[in-house]
């Protein structure tokens, strides 16, 4: 098959796989600018005012799968801008944090302030429920990274559908993916990333960047060592049994009955609690007490904390198998984090990056934004970081995917790594513009040069793109390269 025929097998089985997804779209709320900006100034988010646009929301149902891979319809919302002369905005997957009550999601008009917040100034802000929560039966599956994933991917097909299909507004998806969320939600965001990269689906998901603030992602590590750390108190205990519950409902070998787990005391309002999914945190915690040796059977956790590769243990290996720190990301990846959060621990991410850079990631980096917050406190930073940065590398109202990885240009880059000297090889007899851009977005002018060699001696080492545009400014072609 030519790259030609199979291009357009990709985009048919990509317009079939959309149009499965999408079951119903009901509106929720219209924001206006006024609610927007008293949105914006509740939480403490910095904004231009000029930059905003009133936003309206909707609930999404659509057809997903379960952590077996059977068919179930799960709930999810979209906000979407009212744009001003533009057609096109990007999509932004914006994954939520923990949630004890089913009915604290997005699809019930809960976390408003983060879909306008990530809506207003340009972008179309994709929020799944999860499965287990908002429409969704079943117990929670909470930290399972597959369905996180695609509970998040398969939503964005479902809004693609809507946004291709209706009359009710005027913007169209551009083409770019960018995914962030905080705790639990960070999880959900590398989770996202890692199963587009590993499925292969980048020509769908078109990810620019990905910002998982706050996140469990070594959760045999780093966040082990936090809730067992010789310490019986954990402030976040509910947590245990929350996750427990999550990878017997996914995985159906971690115990035969509650009571195994847990002392007979709360055995049986654990389970109650789990299959309710109605009660908050607070309620949790209220009925637990923040000694897990209170509530769990000490054997469990004597034989957990035994296993010390913690590779072994049916707990051990479920958590294992929901890490994601060992692997290498392609698409620019920015960890953010606070460093004396005590609910997630800060070397969740600083284990994950130093282990992606010894594998070979190139574009990854762990900021510590706010050296004395914690798990609340670091919300606004890291969220205004995580926008600021989609905003350098966002082509609004522009429509990115008919301009970037379907044009027919051959370029490619050589040496890389490359020290002093670069070589474009593809551009012979054309004219294009040429800049230099940084994984911040700060773009380095490149001047017009007889040779199709760009001397990079004087940019700082890192990572870099080289970026092609037309005689009407589109761009046609983004090339990674390292500078050493």
């Amino acid at each position: 098959m030519t790259k030609l025929n199979s291009l357009i097998a990709l985009i048919l089985l990509s317009i079939a796989t959309q149009a499965q997804q999408l079951v119903s779209i009901t509106p929720l709320s219209s924001h206006s600018l006024s609610i927007v900006q008293a949105y914006l100034n509740g939480y403490g988010w910095n904004y231009n005012a000029q930059d905003l646009n009133p936003v309206r929301s909707y609930k999404v149902t659509y057809n997903t799968t379960n952590a077996h891979g059977d068919p179930t319809v799960a709930s999810g919302a979209v906000y979407i801008p009212t744009l001003t002369n533009c057609s096109y905005a990007p999509i932004v997957a914006y994954e939520h944090g923990t949630e004890f009550d089913k009915n604290n999601v997005p699809s019930k008009n809960k976390y408003v302030g983060q879909g306008i917040y990530f809506s207003t100034t340009g972008y179309i802000a994709v929020m799944p429920d999860y499965l287990g929560l908002g429409d969704n039966p079943g117990v929670h599956l909470y930290q399972h990274a597959v369905t996180e994933a695609t509970a998040t991917l398969d939503l964005i097909r479902a809004v693609r559908t809507f946004l291709d299909t209706t009359s009710t507004t005027d913007v169209n998806d551009n083409g770019q993916v960018f995914i962030t969320g905080y705790s639990q939600g960070g999880h959900a965001a590398m989770a996202t990333l890692k199963y587009i990269e590993d499925n292969q689906l980048e020509h769908e998901f078109d990810v620019m960047a990905c910002a998982p603030l706050s996140g469990a992602f070594d959760q045999t590590g780093a966040q082990f060592d936090l809730i067992f750390d010789g310490d019986s108190n954990y402030y976040a205990s509910p947590f245990l049994p929350y996750i427990l519950g999550s990878y017997q409902a996914a995985y159906a070998n971690l115990y035969q009955s509650y009571n195994e787990v847990y002392d007979a005391s709360h055995a049986t309002q654990i389970e109650n609690y789990l299959t309710a999914g109605t009660y908050d945190f607070g309620q949790w915690l209220g009925m637990l007490g923040t000694n897990y040796y209170g509530f769990m059977q000490d054997s469990v956790l004597q034989n957990i904390l035994a296993d010390a590769n913690r590779d072994s243990h049916p707990i051990n290996v479920a958590l294992r198998a929901n890490n994601l720190y060992d692997w290498v990301p392609n698409a620019s990846l920015r960890m953010l984090y606070c460093g004396s959060d005590s609910m997630v621990a800060p070397e969740n991410s600083i284990n994950t990056l130093d282990t992606m850079l010894t594998l070979g990631a190139t574009d990854v980096q762990a900021l510590n934004l706010l050296q004395s917050g914690d798990h609340n406190s670091c919300f606004i930073p890291a969220t205004t970081y995580a926008l600021n940065w989609f905003d350098s590398l966002a082509h609004k109202c522009t429509n990115y995917a008919s301009i970037s990885t379907f044009d027919n240009l051959n370029i490619s880059l050589y040496p890389n790594p490359a020290q002093q000297q670069l070589t474009i090889e593809g551009l012979e007899g054309q004219s294009y513009a040429i800049f230099i851009q940084n994984t911040l977005g700060q773009t380095f002018s490149i001047p017009t040069q007889s040779t199709n060699q760009l001397n990079i001696e004087q940019l700082p080492n890192g990572v870099y793109f080289l970026v092609i545009k037309n005689h009407k400014t589109q761009q046609l072609q983004r090339l990674k390269f390292i500078k050493e």
